[in-house]
């Protein structure tokens, strides 16, 4: 039983793309040990993380699937250029160098999908999960609606550690908040508390 999440958040500069790259790589990771797809939803052999307008997330993330399993499968990262490519994936990450329109975008993304956004306003787009820079330090935020329109269960541990969260109100509980990006594959973390909206 998982106790405490741990995820980055440490400061970004903007000489420093690289690193926020590799700390939203991280969190997307993180993500998928927090959410729970309906057994139905993924038949496929291996747990596939999309990635739409964000190259250098997507290999930083490429090192970090490198030889682990993702719900007892083999993970992988796909980038794609169109929805068509989405094929069985189980998370698309729309990243900030997405041409177009993301509310239209997400609009048609299949059920059972965990859709992480990089905009400002990712969550009123109909994204489950978006990132933001909060005091110059990468967290996001979260839409209990958006996630239960897909058909997908986010654990109270993620809950608690969003810097924000869209939909029915929960208790915040002490969390885990690591300070670097070590950190974020590890169990040291500070506690503090998550803010909750309706």
């Amino acid at each position: 039983m998982l106790a405490t999440i741990c995820i980055a958040v440490a400061p970004t500069r903007a000489a420093d793309q690289f690193r926020e790259d590799a700390i939203k790589a991280a969190f997307l990771y993180r993500f998928t040990g927090y959410v729970e797809w309906p057994g139905s939803a993924s038949p496929a052999d291996k747990f596939t993380i999309a990635v739409i307008g964000g190259e250098s997330v997507a290999t930083e993330l490429g090192k970090i699937l490198q030889g682990h399993d993702i719900g007892g499968r083999p993970a992988r990262v796909q980038q794609i250029q169109s929805l068509k490519e989405l094929g069985d994936a189980q998370m698309l990450y729309i990243g900030p160098s997405f041409i177009g329109d993301v509310r239209a975008f997400i609009a048609h993304v299949p059920a059972h999908v965990l859709v992480v956004t990089d905009t400002g306003e990712g969550l009123e787009d109909g994204s489950a999960v978006n990132f933001m820079l909060v005091d110059r330090r990468v967290r996001f935020e979260i839409s209990l609606n958006a996630a239960e329109r897909a058909g997908l269960k986010v654990s109270s541990e993620l809950l608690s550690v969003a810097a924000r969260v869209l939909g029915v109100p929960q208790r915040s509980e002490t969390l885990c908040v690591p300070r670097s990006l070590d950190d974020a594959m590890s169990t040291r973390c500070v506690p503090r508390l998550a803010d909750l909206d309706v």
